[in-house]
């Protein structure tokens, strides 16, 4: 099987149908029979490619302006590249391969590829000199111009490169230690056993930083462990409920931090998991089963309209993870940089003030409110917490945390815990 040509086929898929990357790649990954070292290369060059696309498009572009490509042949020019200035391949494997793939479908083809990669790898890469500070991020990083903008005006310059230089690097998954089940000690055994290789995680008390897929490995089936993000895992321990809670997930779908919430009160009390997609509470049942928990009830249902149902003060803590822009997960999500807008984030700001104006007289007094997203903009962040405890004196702010990609190689994440009193 010919990986190269599979990740033009997938980056194909990703560009011209606007499918999202991590769906294709899955597909991809599950349809083809590849070895462990051919999927790593696979993942690599797809993500790899999409996720430094603007910066590869600027160092080809003097060398394609005057030929107008057909976009397959664009999208082989962009895999080439990116080998050539990011991985440890040898020019002429990448050339010849590329060159290859393109006589496929017609020999004057590959006598172009060929002749843009030789006049390619005579040259020095294209310089920045001459471009201003916005615009030298925006292609360095590959991120839209308006987006680099846009964070500036909550993040300082040499901050928020750091933000886009992580953003630019492909993060190793983590898996959570589901207590459930099993042990942190033991999970660490089984893994050193293996020789799968792993770090500890100082932030939180199950996670760990796991190195190679995992998910189709027996401690994942067996629901000995479950795929979540380092600071995904911080909403549940700074929730930190008691044991026989009554807590109510207003947007609980994937169920990630409902089955934590369950680990973390021992499977007592009773979770309210709520979602507005059929699929979704199917996706959670299924989880949920995995992992042995017993205490989440699914619930079909928006949470605008939960108070329409449920009478007042009836939970001792509410979860609001509400829908966000997802700024703070580019690295894992490498597609969605190129496709938000600044109306969709407008949007989503005005859903998360309505969740939380609709739900917040559902929590008992004394009772906590758990805010997060998986965004670094401060509008749907610190700002959104400040108007809701302006607008609603008896809230309280607990603990508060803002976590940037750069600082422990996670999710960019926002945490806030407020009590009514």
């Amino acid at each position: 099987m010919n990986v190269r040509k599979l990740a033009l086929e997938a980056i194909e898929k990703i560009m011209n149908k606007k499918a999202f990357s991590n769906i294709v790649v899955n597909e991809f990954l599950n349809k083809f029979e590849l070895s462990e070292e051919d999927k790593s290369l696979f993942t690599n060059l797809v993500y790899g490619t999409i996720q430094n696309l603007m910066t590869i498009d600027f160092y080809l572009e003097p060398y394609i302006l005057r030929k107008k490509p057909k976009s397959w042949v664009k999208n082989l020019l962009y895999i080439s590249v990116y080998q050539i200035v990011y991985l440890d391949i040898p020019e002429y494997a990448i050339v010849n391969e590329s060159v290859d793939i393109a006589n496929i479908k017609d020999k004057a083809i590959g006598s172009f590829v060929n002749a843009v990669l030789r006049n390619f790898l005579r040259n020095p890469l294209r310089s920045l000199d001459g471009y201003d500070d916005i615009q030298r991020l925006s292609i360095q990083y590959s991120h839209p111009l308006w987006l680099v903008a846009y964070l500036l005006k909550d993040y300082s310059l040499d901050i928020l490169e750091k933000i886009l230089h992580e953003n630019s690097v492909i993060k190793h998954d983590a898996i959570r230690i589901n207590t459930l089940k099993t042990t942190k000690e033991e999970i660490i055994n089984k893994l050193t056993s293996a020789n799968m290789k792993f770090t500890n995680s100082s932030l939180v008390d199950d996670g760990l930083i796991i190195y190679q897929s995992i998910v189709n490995n027996q401690l994942f089936t067996d629901g000995l462990i479950t795929m979540q993000d380092i600071s995904s895992q911080m909403v549940s321990e700074i929730a930190n409920p008691a044991p026989n809670s009554l807590i109510l997930d207003l947007c609980a779908a994937p169920g990630g931090k409902a089955a934590h919430l369950a680990a973390r009160m021992n499977n007592t009390g009773t979770i309210f998991a709520c979602d507005v997609y059929p699929h979704k509470i199917k996706l959670m049942e299924q989880t949920f089963a995995r992992l042995g928990v017993k205490n989440v009830k699914t619930q079909l249902i928006d949470a605008r309209n939960i108070a329409n149902k449920v009478k007042e003060e009836s939970f001792d803590y509410l979860l609001a993870d509400v829908p966000c822009s997802g700024l703070g997960v580019l690295s894992h999500k490498v597609d969605l940089k190129y496709q938000i807008t600044i109306k969709a984030i407008e949007e989503v700001e005005y859903l998360q003030e309505e969740i939380l104006e609709k739900s917040y007289p559902l929590l008992k007094r004394g009772g906590y409110l758990i805010y997060s997203t998986c965004t670094i903009n401060k509008d749907e962040n610190e700002k959104q917490i400040a108007k809701f405890l302006r607008r609603h004196e008896e809230f309280t702010k607990v603990e508060e945390r803002i976590i940037l990609p750069f600082e422990h190689q996670t999710d960019g994440f926002y945490i806030c815990k407020l009590r009514r009193t």
